[in-house]
């Protein structure tokens, strides 16, 4: 049982670390616990694919920074905000 006590790591703890993993700077261990979790945790398998997709898809984010909304829109907007 000692190994698995090495290896083996919680859903909070591997949702960090997939986190860490999209930026490039997980360590070997590390990168071993997780893949262990992933063999037999869904719900983290699940969270690691979409984080790949989010990170995939926001890429292009900065595209759009410059689009301004059109002055009838910012008024609807003001008026649902009076509400």
């Amino acid at each position: 049982m000692g190994i698995f006590n090495f290896i083996h790591l919680g859903c909070k703890k591997a949702t960090f670390l997939l986190s860490k993993k999209e930026e490039g700077k997980l360590m070997p261990l590390e990168k071993i616990q997780l893949k262990f979790h992933l063999l037999i945790c869904d719900f983290c398998s699940r969270f690691e694919k979409q984080t790949r997709f989010f990170t995939k898809h926001s890429g292009n984010m900065h595209t759009h920074s410059s689009t301004t909304l059109s002055e009838e829109k910012k008024e609807k907007m003001k008026d649902l905000l009076k509400d």
